[in-house]
């Protein structure tokens, strides 16, 4: 869960730069990924929840 809460983050981050730049390799990322790029903080909020997340498992194990 860790990996994909980084993985969030990198996206998150790729539409974040993707929003605020309209040019180039942005206009690319922008046309699959309209609703991140106009709401780069839902990815933000994924991976705030799947931290959470494996938080609650690796409780378990201890």
């Amino acid at each position: 869960m860790f990996i994909i809460a980084s993985i969030f983050s990198i996206a998150a981050g790729v539409f974040y730069a993707a929003s605020v730049n309209s040019t180039g390799w942005a206009m690319q990322v922008c046309r699959y990924g309209d609703v991140f790029c106009l709401n780069p903080s839902w990815l933000v909020m994924a991976a705030v929840v799947s931290v959470v997340w494996a938080f609650f498992l690796r409780v378990d194990r201890l």
